[in-house]
C-alpha cells in the first residue's frame, strides 16, 4: 500500500498528539498534589504523613500511616485486637495492623480529619494498642481525653482501628 503526504501528515500528527497526551499526563501525574491527612487513599484515610525528623522519611516520595474509614465491629480483649486487625483484608489491601502506641495517639491528634471513631460524651472510649507493658499488660488510648495507659490484656476489652503504611 503506497502511503500518500496526507496519509503521512495525517500519521505524524496523531504521533504527535499522542505524544503530546503522553507527557501532559505524566507531567500531570509527577505534579499531583501531595498527600494530606484526612485524605482518602490506600484503602483508608491518610493518619499521618512522615516529616523530616521521622525514621523512614524520604524528600522524593511521601510515606506515612493510613488508618481503616471504621473501627471494627465490637470490642476485643487485647490478644483478639491483634488478631482481628492482622486478618483485615479490606479495600484490596491485606497488610493491616493494629497501631502501636505513638501510631495510636497520632490517630487522636487527627481523630476529626480521620473520622469513623467511636464517641459517647459520657464516658471515656478505649482503643487499644500493639505496644506492651509486659506479659499481662498492653498500652491503649481514651479518645475521649487523649490518655494513654496500660490496662490487663484479658479482662478490658476495646475498640479496634487497624492501619497500614504506605
Amino acid at each position: 500500500m503506497k502511503m500518500t503526504i496526507q496519509n503521512r501528515l495525517h500519521r505524524n500528527c496523531a504521533n504527535m498528539l499522542f505524544a503530546g497526551l503522553c507527557i501532559a499526563m505524566t507531567s500531570t501525574l509527577a505534579d499531583a498534589a501531595p498527600l494530606a491527612v484526612g485524605s482518602s487513599f490506600g484503602g483508608g484515610k491518610v493518619a499521618y504523613i512522615l516529616k523530616p525528623e521521622d525514621k523512614g522519611y524520604d524528600p522524593k516520595e511521601q510515606h506515612g500511616l493510613v488508618a481503616d474509614t471504621a473501627d471494627l465491629n465490637g470490642v476485643y480483649d487485647w490478644p483478639d485486637a491483634l488478631a482481628a486487625s492482622e486478618r483485615l483484608k479490606k479495600n484490596g489491601y491485606s497488610d493491616w495492623y493494629l497501631p502501636d502506641r505513638n501510631e495510636l495517639d497520632k490517630l487522636f491528634a487527627k481523630k476529626s480529619a480521620i473520622g469513623g471513631f467511636a464517641k459517647n460524651p459520657k464516658q471515656e472510649i478505649f482503643y487499644w494498642s500493639s505496644s506492651e507493658k509486659d506479659a499481662d499488660y498492653s498500652w491503649g488510648q481514651g479518645f475521649k481525653t487523649g490518655k494513654q495507659y496500660t490496662t490487663d490484656k484479658m479482662s478490658k476489652t476495646g475498640h479496634v482501628r487497624a492501619v497500614r503504611t504506605f
